[in-house]
């Protein structure tokens, strides 16, 4: 039995060192190819991020969610349009979000941020359309809150463990990664999935104690000559049950990066700098 377990584990191992050795196989149509391993392109990607100093991102998320069953199901739609521009040095970010339903189209909620180091932090009042100064100290985590859901590094540090998991595929001008992150080994990523989409949730229990994932992909698309991780897509479908009752929630999130090392500043307008109210600690 250990004999057998013994060449089962090598043999196992074997398709896995092939796997990261191969290239990537072309989609149809594809009439250039590239040589570089899944390890190699990967490597490359990350770091082509490091040498980033600003880039914008656009992002569509589409969700489709239920709670409840029978006559008593509650089912809601939501369309999330985020655009972020972002530079490292000075640090700062432009950050405008727009949320439809066509459950309730009167209630559109949109929030747009001006971020710049030396500048402060400018929000828009969403009832009057006033701009508001608030306390820098706030400066870090908001920062981090709006741009954690477009950074491409943040995500490819997270998937970095599980590269031999890819499928690895080739376009004329792509190398397109493709992870299926159901199962069990990926958990931490799983975990941190959710609680990034359940933030803000005020719930008494712990949902990942009651979820069950359906899907969990990732794809990649990375630039065959600059290695610029020019989309990311994540499709998921899982869920949860709390407080006796059962959410399903189906969304899809798409990430465009564009601009790389472009912008030099986030310029913040004169009028809402001289105009702005100050939001008092």
């Amino acid at each position: 039995m250990n004999k057998i377990f013994k060449v089962l584990s090598v043999g196992a191992l074997a398709l896995t060192l092939a796997a990261c050795n191969s290239s990537a196989t072309p989609t149809k149509g594809t009439t250039k190819t590239s040589d570089l391993t899944l390890e190699q392109v990967f490597d490359k990607t990350m770091k082509r991020l490091a040498d980033i100093k600003s880039s914008s991102a656009k992002m569509d998320v589409t969700q489709e969610a239920k709670m409840g069953s029978g006559e008593k199901a509650k089912e809601f739609t939501s369309d999330t349009k985020i655009a972020v521009d972002l530079v490292y040095e000075p640090l700062g970010t432009h950050f405008s979000l727009t949320t439809t339903s066509p459950d309730t189209p009167s209630e559109e909620a949109s929030v747009e941020i001006y971020m710049e180091q030396d500048q402060g932090i400018f929000v828009k009042d969403e009832t009057t359309g006033k701009w508001l100064k608030l306390p820098d100290d706030n400066f870090d985590s908001i920062l981090k809150e709006t741009t954690s859901s477009s950074n491409a590094k943040e995500t490819l540090e997270q998937l970095k463990k599980y590269v031999s998991d890819f499928k690895f595929e080739q376009t004329d001008d792509a190398y397109v990664l493709t992870l299926n992150a159901k199962d069990n080994k990926f958990k931490e990523l799983i975990d941190s999935q959710i609680k990034k989409s359940m933030k803000g949730i005020n719930l008494q229990e712990n949902p990942l104690d009651n979820l069950m994932i359906n899907k969990m992909n990732y794809v990649l698309y990375i630039d065959k000559e600059t290695f610029d991780t020019n989309k990311i897509e994540v499709d998921m479908d899982l869920k949860i049950k709390v407080a006796d009752e059962e959410l399903s929630s189906k969304s899809k999130s798409v990430v465009t990066y564009t601009d790389f090392n472009s912008l030099k500043t986030i310029d913040i307008p004169k009028e809402i700098i001289d105009n702005a109210q100050t939001v008092a600690q």
